[in-house]
């Protein structure tokens, strides 16, 4: 934990602090039931406790993270009823990034897409977790910011900043694998322009891996 962390720079320090620990969030850095130490963070960041106890504070207010002791707090677990809103959700409001991302569609757009895709296919083959997850955030990002839509880059970055630090779980059952033949069918639909392919492809994705996920955490429990 916080191994990639950086040195935080004296200048808005505050938005830093806070801009740095979503990034660890979102790239799988804490897990559910981790203690995230102010201490730890603060050294590993170089900076004092205070900009940190308030950027975990504002994540604390968004649910991302939850009181442990006076100096910790952590990831906390999901509730089937809260994994399945943000399933809910998150199929709505990425389906509507993924069509408003190919209605402004180029050739550099479509090239960073293919390039990300050799990052997962690669991170897969190698098994490695981390760089899947990083990968992963990094290939939806750039789908969606094609949307050009700065309000609804940041509903789905709240959103992922919730889902990110439970994707690590995905590993079982090969879901990486599946994963990326959704990503796979869902660059070649944009290469063809072809929104419904590409938002199915999405929608499939995000439900696969909610079904590990419901198998993993709750042994079994259906979807209603």
């Amino acid at each position: 934990m916080l191994k990639n962390a950086k040195p935080i720079q004296k200048d808005k320090l505050h938005d830093q602090v806070f801009d740095q620990l979503c990034t660890l969030l979102r790239e799988g850095e804490f897990t559910p039931g981790q203690a995230v130490h102010v201490a730890r963070v603060a050294e590993a960041f170089g900076v004092s406790a205070m900009p940190v106890r308030e950027a975990l504070t504002r994540l604390q207010a968004i649910g991302v993270v939850t009181n442990v002791t006076g100096r910790s707090l952590g990831v906390p677990s999901l509730s089937y009823d809260e994994l399945s809103d943000l399933r809910d959700v998150r199929l709505e409001i990425e389906s509507l990034a993924v069509k408003w991302a190919i209605a402004n569609r180029d050739e550099a757009f479509v090239s960073d897409l293919e390039e990300l895709l050799q990052r997962l296919k690669s991170s897969e083959q190698a098994g490695d977790v981390q760089g899947y997850v990083k990968a992963n955030y990094a290939f939806h990002l750039r789908l969606y910011q094609q949307s050009n839509s700065p309000v609804l880059i940041d509903v789905i970055d709240t959103l992922w900043l919730r889902v990110s630090p439970h994707l690590f779980q995905l590993e079982r059952e090969n879901q990486y694998e599946v994963s990326n033949i959704h990503h796979s069918n869902i660059v070649q639909a944009v290469r063809d322009g072809d929104e419904d392919t590409a938002t199915r492809e999405l929608v499939q994705d995000i439900s696969d891996a909610y079904d590990v996920l419901v198998r993993t955490l709750f042994h079994g429990r259906a979807m209603p």
